[in-house]
């Protein structure tokens, strides 16, 4: 077999394992869902707790919210193996000959990608967070994580009320995103040269992973109390109702609200993927 023929065998076979690429999820280690999550809750606690005492009910109620922390993992991964060879004729003397190039540059390359998504949301009522007194916040945690850090939302909601204590305006779906990015580059190449020529090899790739904290406040639903009573009293043609009235309970459907507030968070956090 020629060389340019192994060159394109290479190329054909690379192509046909490209199927391979698959990320996984990162492992306990490389994201400590417990942990992050445990950390998140005991600092919502402690920072609702210590902003009740400063905040004003008509502007912001600390114990009137649903908390959704959302936590999404993201892994891509991309591998580009190239080949490509030169040849010159005639392949000895003369005094003038020409240069054959396959594939300038990489050569010819191929590109195989993946990628891997996670999502799981967690709830919270902040009023029954700010009592929770089972909550393990004092436990050191061993993870050297960053999302296991101060996350800085006292500072956030601390800025928020005082925003709307001097301008009377009402605090409404505050939220909170924290981005971990981290990605591996790597490049390699190989040349072969021969009296004819040189055979090309290389191979480039990354690795990225994008680990993403999202914290959003869902305004509970005020609930309005109704007394249905099944026939009217006294009406034509029925008896004297002897039933007693049943009370009733109407709220709005939170699931939708919660589900249309994060939407607009992630549409708000969009950004350019980075290469």
């Amino acid at each position: 077999m020629s060389c340019i023929a192994r060159i394109f065998s290479f190329a054909v076979l690379v192509c046909c394992g490209g199927c391979a690429i698959f990320p996984d999820i990162p492992p306990d280690w490389a994201l400590p869902v417990r942990e992050i999550i445990l950390h998140t809750a005991c600092e919502l606690k402690f920072t609702l707790i210590d902003l009740q005492p400063i905040s004003d009910p008509k502007h912001f109620d600390p114990t009137a919210w649903t908390i959704k922390v959302t936590l999404n993992p993201k892994a891509d991964a991309d591998i580009s193996p190239g080949a490509g060879l030169t040849r010159r004729f005639p392949q000895t003397g003369g005094t003038t000959f020409s240069n054959l190039v396959i594939g300038p540059g990489n050569g010819v390359t191929t590109e195989m990608k993946g990628s891997h998504y996670g999502t799981v949301d967690f709830k919270f009522d902040s009023g029954a967070l700010m009592s929770d007194a089972g909550l393990p916040c004092d436990t050191a945690t061993p993870s050297y994580h960053t999302l296991t850090k101060l996350l800085g939302i006292h500072d956030w909601l601390f800025r928020a009320i005082d925003t709307s204590r001097v301008t009377g305006a009402k605090v409404d779906a505050p939220g909170f995103t924290a981005d971990v990015f981290i990605k591996f580059n790597g490049t390699g190449s190989w040349t072969y040269t021969i009296p004819a020529g040189a055979n090309l090899l290389s191979l480039s790739g990354f690795y990225q992973l994008e680990e993403s904290l999202t914290i959003t406040f869902i305004a509970n639903p005020k609930k309005d109390t109704f007394k249905v009573v099944s026939l009217p009293m006294g009406g034509k043609g029925f008896l004297p109702n002897s039933g007693t009235p049943v009370a009733s309970t109407f709220t709005l459907i939170q699931d939708q609200n919660a589900s249309l507030q994060q939407i607009r968070q992630q549409l708000q956090n969009l950004r350019l993927p980075i290469q």
